[in-house]
């Protein structure tokens, strides 16, 4: 990993800024409540995303590629906690300003390790950039570090766009519609990324 690290941060770049649960739910918190209030929930992604990738990086990806009623269990486990993570982000515009309760860091905390992209392209780079000749602690340390900060990176930018909504967009019925279409495409990109 060291010897093709630039490539490795590419793409690890690209896999973290593209659309997917974690990304569309700090969009949607950012213009529903501010950039302020989405951080434990964005902590919470950050948590989650270094169980993923340190899980992935001791080999317990294989269980997930070569279990095929694992694989089935975690499908259904997972369309279930983005639905009502989904329903939840479309609840906060429907609530009056004082009922609405922003994501907590366990909404953040679970959300990468039942998230079926954070699994593909977790096991897809490190198969393919991992050097076995490399000493194993660095290669972990430098895949999991590096998915932190770019996650970090990528998804306060989501976030902050959501908040620059949330100021730009003053009437009630277009922030609902932008929830609606964010609880869709989470939804959406969940089961693109389960059954593709």
């Amino acid at each position: 990993m060291q010897n093709n690290f630039w490539f490795f941060l590419l793409f690890v770049i690209a896999m973290t800024v593209t659309p997917g649960p974690g990304n569309l739910a700090m969009l949607a918190l950012g213009q529903t409540v501010g950039f302020k209030k989405s951080i434990p929930f964005l902590t919470g992604l950050i948590a989650g995303s270094v169980a993923v990738t340190s899980l992935v990086s001791i080999g317990l990806g294989a269980l997930y590629i070569n279990s095929p009623r694992t694989a089935s269990v975690f499908k259904i486990i997972s369309v279930m906690y983005i639905i009502y993570l989904a329903i939840k982000v479309v609840r906060m515009n429907v609530q009056t300003p004082e009922e609405v309760r922003p994501f907590t860091i366990y909404d953040g905390l679970v959300l990468h390790p039942l998230n079926p992209k954070a699994w593909a392209t977790s096991i897809a780079i490190f198969s393919q950039f991992a050097d076995p000749a490399e000493p194993r602690f660095l290669e972990i340390g430098i895949f999991v570090l590096t998915f932190a900060f770019t996650g970090l990176i990528s998804q306060s930018l989501w976030g902050i766009v959501g908040s620059s909504l949330l100021r730009a967009m003053r009437t009630h019925k277009l922030r609902l519609c932008i929830n609606c279409l964010m609880a869709v495409l989470m939804i959406g990109t969940t089961l693109y990324a389960l059954y593709s």
